[in-house]
């Protein structure tokens, strides 16, 4: 059915609004004076029993076409958990009114259609139909009650707005204030160790061994480095988010790309087993080397966060005629169902895993939004038995 009109079915007054703007309606498509008033009384008798049973009623008049046939349709829905049978006067009078009659009702939704068809003299055609809906969507309403009732919905519909403002406010400054909270944590911590090792490696520069001395300013470069890593995240952030992130793409060969990538991972999880299994072609694909690096340092670096240290990290490569996967799987803690779409969401972690791992939640964000810029697509999948695999696409070059 195409609608038309609509008419909430609240109090008694309405009946009148549903019976006029049924006779409108008809009007509007020049049906008789005694089909307008058939289908316009039927209508008022079904609206007067769902009235007297609830405020929650509505009213959809519009047309539907079956067997190159128009009718005029009237559909009034109400809450399925009202009582209202077949058996009521006013719906038994309304069925010997209207040749086409139905009263459908299951645990979702409860309907009464009625309809009268339209003759094929009258020439009904879609362009018609779509005319319709537009006058009646833009026609001012005649009674002093019907204003009243479109003010109203008006006044309804910006307090739902602002409702929906609020919440969405305040659910932004819960993230902020938890991103403040964490951002804290996170930068405070390699602060703190850089401040004790420099504090040690000054004292042991007089007294100790040039041994001890280079094994503080080990600790210090490794701190110096983390914190160098979260600066530079929250920048990636800033920059994807202003479309200023630049990317210098160039073609490769795939295998040889990672020929020279996997040194670099596995020195970045010497704890974890890293295997990396190559595509059985070259394929040659367009990307920003130093992007992409950071996609399969942010994967690589997440599976030996979340998996116990001498497990196997693996990484493997299938392609299609048009794009390369690349499929980082590990054997760690896995992802809950209901997160897995989540996660690669701005700062979103679970909350199983923030007290145990730390972490700000960017790096999935960062590696979306750089696969994104590639043409590619990014997810996750939680292993049948342990652990997540991360999947990433890229175009393949046309030779």
């Amino acid at each position: 059915m195409t609608e038309i009109t609509q008419v909430s079915l609240e109090n008694e007054m309405d009946i009148v609004v549903a019976h006029k703007r049924m006779i409108s309606v008809a009007q509007f498509f020049f049906l008789t004076l005694s089909t307008q008033a058939t289908i316009a009384t039927a209508i008022a008798e079904i609206s007067r029993v769902v009235i007297d049973k609830t405020d929650s009623g509505w009213l959809s008049i519009g047309i539907e076409k079956a067997n190159d046939k128009f009718s005029l349709i009237g559909r009034i829905n109400f809450p399925p958990d009202i009582d209202i049978r077949p058996s009521e006067d006013g719906l038994k009078y309304a069925q010997l009114l209207v040749p086409e009659y139905s009263f459908d009702k299951s645990s979702e939704a409860a309907t009464i259609c009625v309809s009268i068809g339209i003759p094929r003299s009258l020439k009904i055609t879609p362009a018609k139909v779509a005319e319709a809906a537009e006058f009646f969507r833009i026609i001012q309403p005649t009674t002093p009650y019907e204003k009243l009732k479109v003010r109203n919905l008006l006044l309804n519909q910006k307090a739902v707005e602002k409702d929906e403002e609020l919440k969405n406010s305040r659910l932004l400054d819960e993230k902020k204030n938890e991103f403040i909270s964490v951002a804290s944590h996170e930068l405070k911590t390699p602060l703190t160790s850089i401040m004790a090792f420099t504090k040690l490696a000054l004292r042991a520069s007089s007294t100790e061994s040039s041994a001890d001395v280079h094994h503080y300013l080990e600790k210090i470069d490794h701190q110096v480095y983390k914190l160098h890593v979260l600066i530079l995240q929250l920048l990636d952030i800033a920059k994807i988010e202003s479309g200023r992130l630049d990317y210098h793409m160039q073609e490769l060969d795939w295998n040889t790309y990672m020929t020279g990538m996997m040194p670099i991972l596995e020195h970045m999880v010497p704890s974890h087993r890293l295997s990396w299994l190559p595509c059985p072609e070259e394929i040659m694909v367009s990307i920003d080397i130093l992007r992409i690096e950071q996609v399969l340092t942010n994967l690589i670096s997440n599976a030996a966060k979340y998996s116990d240290p001498d497990t196997n990290i693996d990484i493997n490569c299938s392609s299609d005629a048009g794009s390369l996967t690349i499929c980082v799987r590990d054997q760690g803690i896995g992802i809950s169902k209901h997160n897995i779409t989540r996660i690669f969401d701005k700062y979103f972690r679970e909350e199983a895993v923030t007290d145990k791992y730390s972490g700000f939640g960017m790096g999935l964000y960062i590696s979306s939004g750089i696969v994104q810029e590639h043409k590619g697509t990014i997810w996750a999948e939680k292993n049948d038995e342990a652990g997540s695999s991360f999947y990433f696409t890229l175009p393949v070059c046309k030779l």
